[in-house]
């Protein structure tokens, strides 16, 4: 039952990461490059948080989805970690995007400004 609220808590913030990727994309805010780099980060995030306390209790001979040992702080603290990485990440973009309008912009003063004299 843990383990079911830990992924029912992660993965609304995985999917929400992944959806404002695909939208960055084909808003073409993010290069091709980014995109897949960014794609390939969250899904092995969520297959990391789906598959590996399963992976670790049956390393251990417990059965899959047994989730006696798993702590209502562990559940927490993996939540905030990825809520974390996700505003991290979410913020870098922001701020890689106001850089490249500025830059733009400068590009922009600059001609307009050699263009008066």
């Amino acid at each position: 039952m843990r383990y079911l609220i830990l992924v029912l808590l992660n993965v609304p913030i995985i999917l929400a990461a992944l959806i404002n990727i695909i939208t960055q994309y084909k808003l073409r805010k993010v290069s091709v490059t980014r995109f897949r780099h960014q794609l390939i980060i969250w899904m092995v995030i969520m297959i990391v948080l789906i598959g590996s306390f399963p992976l670790y209790n049956i390393s251990i001979g417990h059965p899959p989805l047994d989730s006696s040992e798993l702590s209502l702080f562990d559940i927490l603290q993996t939540t905030a970690i990825i809520l974390l990485f996700y505003i991290a990440n979410n913020q870098r973009q922001r701020i890689d995007q106001n850089e490249r309008r500025l830059r733009d912009l400068h590009q922009e003063l600059s001609i307009r400004l050699s263009d008066e004299k």
